[in-house]
């Protein structure tokens, strides 16, 4: 099984300048992460019209050298953020080789009938939205409670929220909707940050977490065992259906039980019998004497 430790950060947007990049991953190892995700932006509604039955995802950036030069410090993967308008994406992500590549995969609808389709249908593992336009659209009950029983996760990015006032109007209002529709379940806090100022660390998140409407464990949940459990949730829809085996270093023994059983059953079984005697010799005794002391008094 894949080792991940937290605390985690699942959105770090992806820069060309290695010289920020490097920045953002030291104040992240710095601050108490072991393990993030590059975040990639890929917008599903301005595909070109000759690409539909050719594959429209781009490739995942090359980042292995960060990985061999934070090797120890930080497990890095990588995540695909789609944005789009309507479900005709879905038979595109099922033939895609290219998102097979990323380790997580984000859903960002922008209108209705994309929030209805990422909550009940998308193949994918993260809901988000546009910090700037997200409060536009509020996932209703139905929706919400059918994203939580197929194990999908709302994301709240807390690095908008930071440096905008604006912007932390809508993501308050935002998660002021999924406490009301769903109680807050199944929420996770990313950064989103594009510089290393607007990073917090792990126990800042979860203290933040009480402007958003969670509780104090839902709150430390986001940033640790829910990215956990999304990351396996990852692993299993890459890998599918394996196959595991499973060797002995010492011998096996085998020991049969089935002898002991019958001799307990057998010890019971006199122990019962013994019990019923007793009883019995009890209940003559009893009888016996009754009527001696009957004679008795009437003598």
């Amino acid at each position: 099984m894949e080792q991940t430790k937290p605390f985690y950060d699942f959105c770090v947007p992806f820069n060309q300048d290695d010289k920020q990049m490097r920045a953002i991953l030291n104040e992240l190892v710095e601050l108490g992460y072991k393990t993030i995700a590059v975040d990639q932006s890929f917008d599903h509604s301005k595909k070109d019209a000759g690409k539909r039955g050719s594959e429209m995802f781009p490739a995942p950036h090359s980042i292995e050298h960060l990985r061999k030069e934070f090797a120890d410090k930080l497990r890095i993967l990588q995540r695909i953020t789609i944005l789009y308008v309507d479900a005709n994406l879905s038979h595109a992500m099922s033939v895609s080789y290219n998102l097979r590549k990323f380790n997580l995969i984000a859903g960002q609808p922008k209108t209705d009938a994309a929030l209805t389709h990422c909550c009940t249908t998308f193949a994918g593992d993260i809901i988000t939205f546009d910090p700037v336009a997200g409060s536009r659209l509020l996932v209703n009950r139905k929706a919400y409670q059918v994203a939580v029983r197929r194990g999908m996760f709302f994301e709240i990015k807390y690095a908008p929220a930071i440096a905008d006032s604006n912007n932390r109007k809508d993501m308050i209002k935002l998660a002021q909707n999924y406490s009301i529709k769903g109680k807050s379940k199944n929420i996770i806090l990313s950064s989103g940050a594009e510089h290393e100022f607007q990073l917090r660390g792990p126990y800042d998140v979860a203290n933040l977490a009480f402007i958003f409407g969670l509780s104090e464990d839902q709150g430390k949940n986001a940033v640790d065992r829910f990215c956990r459990q999304i990351f396996l949730r990852a692993e299993s829809r890459r890998l599918g259906k394996t196959i595991m085996f499973v060797k002995g270093n010492g011998p096996i023994v085998f020991s049969d039980s089935s002898g002991e059983d019958q001799s307990e059953a057998e010890d019971d079984e006199m122990d019962g019998v013994v019990t019923e005697m007793s009883k019995d010799g009890d209940d003559e005794q009893e009888t016996d004497t009754k009527p001696a002391n009957k004679r008795l008094k009437v003598a």
